[in-house]
């Protein structure tokens, strides 16, 4: 099991004193401490698919979010990658790139629906054969626009993404 720390900070959303560690690795923590998935997918010309997130406080981010009662982690991030960009990725194609471990210093509000005082959100990897395909999230979804953006467009969009370290390793992977 190889672990790497690649970057550490916090979160934004969490209400109590919390380190958020960016981890690479090529294992997977506890199931039952797994709450979210996200895919960082790039395409043929190194462009990362990017949606824009209707939701207060949101922006442009990689699709993922929440597992599903009985969904495995890439099984998740299939399903939301295809729900916020409508382009459709295999869960057998997605393959583990890290995770973002939050450990909480102090117990959250009740009202905080995550594990305590530890959980993780996945964060998986794949690049299709071709350049950018066309994308379009369904019309229910809770996303807009998505579309390929450069890296550089990436770190301007998406400056205050927690995941944003892992853009650097995605060459590692793919």
């Amino acid at each position: 099991m190889n672990e790497t720390v690649i970057a550490t900070g916090s979160a934004p959303w969490i209400p109590v004193p919390h380190l958020m560690e960016l981890v690479r690795a090529d294992s997977y923590p506890p199931e039952h401490l797994t709450t979210a998935a996200f895919g960082l997918v790039s395409d043929a010309r190194g462009h990362l698919l990017l949606t824009h997130v209707n939701l207060p406080g949101r922006c442009w981010d990689v699709p993922g979010g929440h597992t599903d009662p009985g969904e495995d982690a890439r099984q998740a991030a299939a399903r939301e990658i295809a729900e916020e960009t409508g382009f459709p990725v295999p869960a057998e194609v997605l393959m583990l790139l890290g995770w973002q471990r939050f450990t909480l210093h102090r117990r959250p509000p009740a009202s905080y629906p995550y594990p305590f005082p530890v959980s993780y959100a996945l964060m998986f990897t794949t690049r299709t054969e071709h350049a950018g395909p066309p994308v379009e999230p369904p019309p229910d979804s809770e996303c807009g626009p998505a579309g390929w953006v450069t890296p550089a467009q990436v770190r301007q969009q998406c400056a205050t993404c927690t995941w944003l370290p892992f853009l650097d390793t995605l060459h590692e992977v793919v």
